[in-house]
């Protein structure tokens, strides 16, 4: 929790729990990551680590980023990029 704010909610719990029935793979990527310390960010992406290893279809990595100061977004760039198949020529 941040605040008294649960990160993950009912709603969030739900569809991971509608994902992991379908056997469909997803990542947690967390935006405003200038809005936190680096302590913050570095305990709650654990916290939230923690509890998507308890989903069988959630990918283990939790990436954040900030699109004001555009922290993160080569890594969330090369995240996707890794997802897109390569062709052989």
């Amino acid at each position: 929790m941040i605040g008294q704010t649960p990160i993950i909610k009912k709603i969030d719990r739900d569809i991971f729990e509608m994902l992991d029935t379908a056997a469909v793979t997803y990542q947690i990527v967390l935006t405003k990551k200038d809005k936190i310390s680096a302590a913050q960010l570095e305990k709650l992406q654990a916290d939230i680590a923690k509890e998507l290893a308890k989903h069988a279809a959630a990918f283990p990595v939790v990436l954040s980023t900030s699109s004001w100061k555009g922290l993160g977004v080569d890594e969330l760039r090369a995240a996707i990029a890794e997802l897109i198949p390569k062709h052989s020529g």
